[in-house]
């Protein structure tokens, strides 16, 4: 992992979003580059309204980053950014021309007002950024990555892209990989399943791995439960349309997650 961005909004979230980031980044070896998008209003009254220019627009927010930086007390190198334009039209141009690994993105988790209004920036980028996203709860602090929990479907796991990443980020921060399957008070054992976990077992031969099996029929409740019991610091997901997880990543759902999860999440796209 080389490079890891962050957007800004310079709101707590996003306070501890960055501070996590500084301490991954170092931890990692990898580049930081703070990104903070910002609009352009668009003028739709008839009435002369004074409107600032874009040179106005744009030092303002280099003024507001400098601030923010400065505030963080930060000692390593951090690249700064701005742009006008919609976050996630801009975050995808930067990701691609400064090929990002990690974008590390904050959420408010503060009560069942905050999970409908607050957030969907975060969650939307996951919904519509390639690049694997990482959700920093509010006031979380970083601390050394010592186990990691992935949830999945084992069925649908396969050597993929995604898969490398898990393994190459467990290899980087030698941490142990709990990979957990949630099952249904339903669900009955099966010869596919007996043969989708011997695949399990191949892909992560190299890791320092376990596989559990927690049953439950309320997935977000399962997953937290484990987090708390295995002193997760560190859940990764991989959102599908078709799979056991892949409700998780609707929009309703995937916001559901992010808001009650107290470890950081990452999401990584196949």
């Amino acid at each position: 992992m080389k490079n890891i961005l962050v957007p800004i909004d310079f709101s707590e979230p996003s306070k501890s979003a960055a501070l996590y980031a500084v301490a991954l980044s170092e931890t990692m070896n990898a580049q930081l580059t703070f990104f903070h998008v910002f609009h352009i209003p668009m003028i739709t009254a008839e009435a002369a309204v004074v409107m600032p220019n874009y040179e106005d627009l744009e030092e303002t927010s280099r003024t507001a980053m400098y601030h923010f930086v400065s505030e963080l007390k930060i000692k390593s190198p951090v690249e700064q950014l701005v742009a006008p334009g919609f976050l996630i039209d801009e975050l995808k141009e930067v990701v691609t021309k400064k090929k990002i690994d990690l974008v590390v993105m904050g959420i408010n988790g503060v009560g069942k007002l905050a999970e409908i209004l607050i957030g969907s920036n975060t969650t939307i980028a996951i919904h519509n950024l390639d690049c694997p996203i990482l959700v920093i709860p509010e006031k979380v602090i970083y601390k050394p990555i010592t186990n990691i929990a992935f949830a999945c479907d084992f069925m649908k796991v396969q050597n993929s892209l995604a898969i490398n990443y898990i393994k190459s980020v467990a290899n980087t921060l030698n941490a142990s990989v709990h990979i957990l399957n949630i099952v249904s008070s339903e669900e009955r054992p099966s010869s596919e399943k007996a043969i989708a976990g011997i695949n399990l077992e191949s892909i992560f031969q190299n890791i320092n791995h376990t596989i559990y099996f927690p049953e439950s029929d309320d997935i977000t409740f399962a997953i937290n439960q484990f987090v708390d019991s295995h002193a997760i610091d560190l859940l990764i997901m991989i959102p599908r349309k078709q799979s056991l997880l892949g409700s998780l990543f609707h929009r309703s759902n995937t916001k559901k997650m992010a808001f009650h999860t107290h470890v950081p999440l990452l999401t990584i796209h196949e």
